[in-house]
């Protein structure tokens, strides 16, 4: 899974439109991720100039 480093996102949103799975969205002016549609496909990961979505390491 992916989560947005808050401290680094600045809520442009160039990561919305070009999530597969519309697991992204701007909520109260901030950047999330919904953990059911993420599928770490990492695009957002890819297009981040400030480096804020961060992939989460599966425990196990």
């Amino acid at each position: 899974m992916v989560r947005i480093n808050t401290d680094e996102c600045v809520s442009c949103g160039g990561c919305i439109d070009l999530c597969p799975t519309v697991a992204i969205r701007m909520v109260d002016d901030r950047v999330v991720i919904d953990p059911e549609k993420c599928t770490t496909c990492k695009i957002c990961v890819q297009v981040c100039p400030l480096n804020a979505p961060r992939v989460l390491e599966e425990a196990g």
